[in-house]
Order: structure tokens, then C-alpha cells, then sequence
């Protein structure tokens, strides 16, 4: 790396170069004379505020134009200037780098370093409800694409000097700024270390997206159900940091990344410890249900069908022979079609704009539902067991969980056609044992069930919450107090 030069003219030219700014009209720079020397402000037109290096920078500067400084340079410069941040660059990669990252950095004739100042500026959204873990009880916010924003609503809920947020940029060509967050004292230092070291081990010239990194991070590439999770809400990723997880805030991205987590945090939502527990337990009861009946009705409707129709009710089976006769397609061919048409109106809802997407996939849903009865492709039973479920995926509170559960559809829909109910049996089997074996950045993914762990009473059933005053198992030390958490009520252990 090549050092600044101690001379103006050869620092220009060096910088000059490495901004390449005989081809970058937006690299400027202002010189001027500080102490009685000549020197020069580069920035980048567009990351830094004007106002910042009108009045914080470029005025404090100019008051030192002829004022003589015997002392340090550097530290008596910085020192005069009233901005918040200074950082000295050695080099002139150093130097270039803070003015695309929206930094002005200022070099003296005879200074043997360069000086950043923090007037950086940018173009952000506002804070917004969430749009995919939307909640009728809770907040209503939801990160945004700048890093600082995030970091400041999550310290804003949890207001301790012991949130520790470590900056690591990721990425060795084009560098992103990334923060990890945790609880000392409640994070295990194995995890937090875990943690830094895959960081340290991602060996990618650019990740440009939280979704990336993750792929980058995860335990088994290969496997089917996420091991992480990914969240647009302050209070989810405030609640995991208690529980002793790690979050990841990337620059750009409006999601945090949640490590290590289990099966029981992708089934969890935020508004389960907002309701009350009545209510709270009754609503993952019937997303739990809906899911499953989402990944096993198609296939084994399929298998009861082709292989074991004297399973079904006499009238019920009759219904199907009869409406099946008429039909050109077999029982797994239609539900395969049908699974297919339903995910594609889903999807093409998903991207159209927002103003026509739920129109367009109800509407969809009816004209194309309604023509392939009349039409002799499928038969009204059919229809109603895709449609519940397909409502049974879309009711997965993690996205990535539901596409899995999509998939997983067409992988008991094929094994139930070929085996009957022993192959959806066979399947339902071997996908729990490769749940069992699943470890999330190092921790079993279906702790604390298997294997064995003391946990809150806050699973598949929401109990109360004055009862849930134990620490998880990704947690550090002791239990905490065991004090009820009702004191006025003496009824209450």
C-alpha cells in the first residue's frame, strides 16, 4: 500500500488516482491553505451534507488559514474542526476508501497522514409498518435499508450498555458494513465467537444482501429448511437477543439475521407474547395444524385415493370415483397441477403492485378454480384439498419456512403416489430424523425437544407469562431469579 505522501503534489496526484476522478465527475475536491500550508478537502458529490462541510468543516478549516501550529498537525487539526468524527488514514487506499464510504479527508503539504471527517449524508426511508409479520397487537415498525437506524431502534427497546454492537465489514473487494449485535453476559461466549469467525471466514468480494450472508453462514447448505432466521421487526430481534442469540444488520438491508435459532423460533410469532395466553396458544395450535395439513393433505388424499380407497367413507369415495371418471388426468396428476396453479397465483400476486395483488389472486383463484371444474380437469374436492392447502403454507410466520413447506408438498404428494400411505409414513419419518440431526450454527435445531433441554413453558403452547422466568438453552449463567413476577398478587408462587 502505498503511504501519503508528505508532499500536496504527490498526495493529489496519488489520490487523484486512486479516485479516478479524470473519469468520475462526483469525486471533488476543494483546496485551500489550513496553518499556512497548502492543502485539499476530497469528498464524494452526493454521500456527505453540505451543511456538515459548510459550517463543521470547511469554516473551521478556513479559521486556521494563516494561524502557524508548532505542535502534532494531525491532532491539532482535528482537534480545531467541529466534527463529531475524525479518523486518520496512513495510506491511500485507507484514504480513498473513507471518501467513497462518505467521508471528506483532508491532506496538508507535510502531513504524513490524511484526515477523515464524518459528513456523511444519505438518502433513506422512513420507518414503516412491517410488511411480511404484520401483527394486529405490538409494534408496528419495521427496519429500514440504513444500518444506524437499525441499530438505534433496537438499543431504543433495549437501552443497557450491555448490548454490544460490533462493526465487521463483510466483503473483501467492495467491503458492507455489518454489525453484530449481542447481550454480554447473556450471549455464551462460544456462540458469539462462532459467530465472528464465520464472519471472518466468508471469503466473497461483495455480499450485497442480508439474504446472501446467510447462505454464506448456515450450517447445511443443502438441507430444505432454513436454519436461521430472518426478521423485519425491531421487537422479534430484540426478544432473540435476550435469549441469548446473535443479530446480524447489514447496510442496505432491511432484515436481521437471527443465530443460532431452532424449529420453535420459526414457528413463533411476535404477537404470541402480546395476546394473552388463551389466545396466544390458540392461534400457533391452528397455524401448526394448518401447516402440517398443508404438507401431507395433497399426498395423502392422493395415496387414500389410488391405494386406499376402502379407507375413505362409502359416499365420500363414491363422490370421487364419479367425478374422476369424467376427468382426463389421474388423482396425483391433478393435485400436482393444481398445487402449481395455486403457488403460481401466489407468486404472481406476490409481484405485481400492491394496489392489484390481492385482487388479482382472489380473482385468480375463483376464474381458474371455477374453469378447471367446468372444464373436466379436476373434480370440487380436489380443489377444496389444494386450497386449504396452499391457506395452510401461507400461514408459516417465517417466508422461507412456508416455501419450504411448499416444496415439502410436492415431495409427499410424489411419495404418496408411488407408495401409498407408507411412503408419506416413510417420508414424515425420515424428515423428522433429519430434523433430529439439523444443528444451527452449532446448536441442535430442535433443542429444547431433542434433545432434552430446560425451557421456558413457551413451545407449542403459550402458557402464562409469569410462568416463563427461565433462561433458554442458548443462554449464559445461572437461571435468573425466581421471584414471582406477580408480587401483588399472593396467590401466585
Amino acid at each position: 500500500m502505498r503511504p501519503i505522501a508528505s508532499d500536496i503534489t504527490g498526495a493529489r496526484r496519488d489520490l487523484d488516482a486512486a479516485l479516478n476522478r479524470d473519469v468520475n465527475p462526483d469525486m471533488h475536491v476543494r483546496h485551500l491553505r489550513v496553518c499556512g500550508r497548502e492543502a485539499s478537502v476530497y469528498f464524494a458529490d452526493g454521500l456527505v451534507s453540505a451543511d456538515m462541510m459548510q459550517h463543521y468543516i470547511l469554516q473551521p478549516l478556513m479559521a486556521l488559514r494563516d494561524v502557524p501550529i508548532a505542535g502534532d498537525l494531525p491532532r491539532e487539526i482535528a482537534s480545531a474542526v467541529w466534527a463529531c468524527d475524525v479518523q486518520r488514514a496512513e495510506d491511500v487506499p485507507a484514504a480513498a476508501e473513507q471518501v467513497v464510504n462518505g467521508r471528506a479527508v483532508l491532506i496538508v503539504d507535510g502531513m504524513p497522514c490524511a484526515l477523515g471527517f464524518d459528513a456523511r449524508f444519505s438518502v433513506r426511508r422512513g420507518i414503516s409498518p412491517p410488511l411480511t409479520e404484520r401483527v394486529v397487537l405490538g409494534p408496528h415498525q419495521a427496519f429500514n435499508e440504513a444500518l444506524r437506524d437499525c441499530i438505534t431502534l433496537i438499543r431504543r427497546i433495549l437501552p443497557t450498555p450491555d448490548l454490544i454492537g460490533e462493526m465487521l465489514p463483510i466483503g473483501t473487494r467492495c467491503p458492507t458494513p455489518l454489525c453484530m449485535l449481542y447481550l454480554k453476559g447473556v450471549a455464551e461466549e462460544t456462540t458469539v465467537s462462532r459467530v465472528r469467525a464465520r464472519l471472518e471466514g466468508v471469503d466473497a468480494q461483495q455480499v450485497l444482501s442480508i439474504g446472501a450472508l446467510s447462505q454464506l453462514l448456515e450450517d447445511r447448505p443443502y438441507s430444505l429448511i432454513p436454519q436461521f432466521v430472518l426478521t423485519e421487526r425491531p421487537d422479534r430481534a430484540a426478544s432473540m437477543l435476550l435469549e441469548g442469540q446473535v443479530v446480524l444488520l447489514m447496510e442496505g438491508s432491511c432484515q436481521a439475521l437471527v443465530l443460532p435459532v431452532s424449529l420453535m423460533h420459526l414457528l413463533h410469532t411476535p404477537e404470541d407474547t402480546s395476546a394473552r395466553w388463551q389466545y396466544g396458544t390458540f392461534l400457533r395450535l391452528l397455524r401448526i395444524g394448518g401447516m402440517l395439513l398443508s404438507l401431507v393433505l395433497p399426498g395423502l388424499f392422493a395415496a387414500l385415493v389410488t391405494f386406499h380407497p376402502q379407507a375413505l367413507p362409502v359416499a365420500l369415495m363414491t363422490s370421487v370415483l364419479e367425478s374422476q371418471a369424467a376427468a382426463p388426468l389421474s388423482i396425483p396428476a391433478e393435485a400436482l397441477l393444481m398445487l402449481v396453479m395455486m403457488g403460481l397465483i401466489g407468486e404472481a400476486s406476490t409481484r405485481v403492485p400492491q394496489a392489484v395483488g390481492a385482487t388479482l389472486g382472489t380473482v385468480s383463484g375463483l376464474i381458474l378454480g371455477s374453469a378447471a371444474v367446468d372444464a373436466g380437469l379436476t373434480h370440487p374436492l380436489m380443489l377444496i384439498v389444494v386450497a386449504v392447502a396452499s391457506l395452510g403454507s401461507y400461514a408459516a410466520p417465517d417466508y422461507a419456512l412456508g416455501l419450504a413447506i411448499r416444496i415439502g408438498q410436492l415431495l409427499v404428494l410424489g411419495a404418496g403416489s408411488v407408495f401409498g400411505v407408507y411412503g408419506v409414513v416413510l417420508f414424515l419419518v425420515a424428515g423428522t430424523v433429519r430434523l433430529c440431526g439439523l444443528t444451527s450454527l452449532g446448536s441442535p435445531f430442535m433443542a429444547p425437544l431433542a434433545p432434552g433441554r430446560r425451557h421456558n413453558p413457551d413451545l407449542f403452547t403459550r402458557m402464562p407469562i409469569w410462568m416463563q422466568r427461565w433462561r433458554t438453552w442458548l443462554t449464559a449463567g445461572e437461571d435468573e431469579n425466581r421471584s414471582p413476577m406477580r408480587r401483588w398478587d399472593r396467590r401466585k408462587p
